[in-house]
Order: C-alpha cells, then structure tokens, then sequence
C-alpha cells in the first residue's frame, strides 16, 4: 500500500542577532513510501549562532494537537524520544540539515509531519 505523506515545517524562527535569523523547512513538502519499508524525511535548517540548539520533530493528525516525536541536541548530547517513537523513528543531523526516519512504514503514519528548531535556554 502507498502512504502519502504532508511534510511542512513547524516554524520559522524570529531573528536572533543582527543581520541573522534561523529558519527551518522542509526539503519537500510531500513524501510517499509503501508500507513495510523505511522512509525518511529531511529538513534544511539555518542559524545565526553558534551554540547549541535543538532539532525537533513532532507528528499531527487531522484535527489533533501536534504530538512530539522526538529531539536531538545540536553541539551538545541532548536527545529525547517519546515513548512510541522508541525503536519506530531515528533522527540524525548534519551542520545544515536533520532527518526523520520511519523504521518500517504503516499505514497509521499517515499524518502531517513537522521539523523545528529551538535555542535552548
């Protein structure tokens, strides 16, 4: 079966700095996989700063709060999972870009998926 996905991204940050500002989006706005196999998602990402900061992803349902998924830290070893995300999703990261991997797609991953960054404070 084929699994249609909505991609988008979660936010755009305001600016952070003179002259700078961090965004986030997507690379594509739609992605499709078939049930069974794995699947990944990928959001480009910018930042003015140099510190650290944290890659989001959250998931949501048609007509549903969005549902955290999990983070992981940028230049320092945070990370969190929700407890459904644990051995279904994986993320990794690069200075410009993170991804959401679906260990083995189903049909209930039909949803809007969404990336975001965040400064910790």
């Amino acid at each position: 079966m084929n699994i249609q996905f909505i991609f988008t991204s979660l936010l755009a940050l305001a600016l952070s700095g003179p002259g700078g500002a961090d965004w986030i989006k997507p690379q594509e706005t739609e992605v499709s996989g078939t049930e069974g196999e794995s699947v990944k998602l990928l959001c480009n990402y910018g930042t003015s700063s140099r510190g650290t900061f944290d890659l989001y992803w959250f998931r949501q349902y048609p007509n549903q709060a969005l549902e955290f998924i999990l983070y992981r830290g940028w230049g320092y070893t945070g990370k969190g999972d929700a407890e459904f995300a644990i051995g279904k999703f994986y993320s990794d990261s690069s200075a410009d870009t993170t991804n959401l991997y679906f260990r083995k797609l189903e049909f209930a991953d039909t949803a809007r998926y969404h990336c975001a960054l965040r400064k910790p404070r």
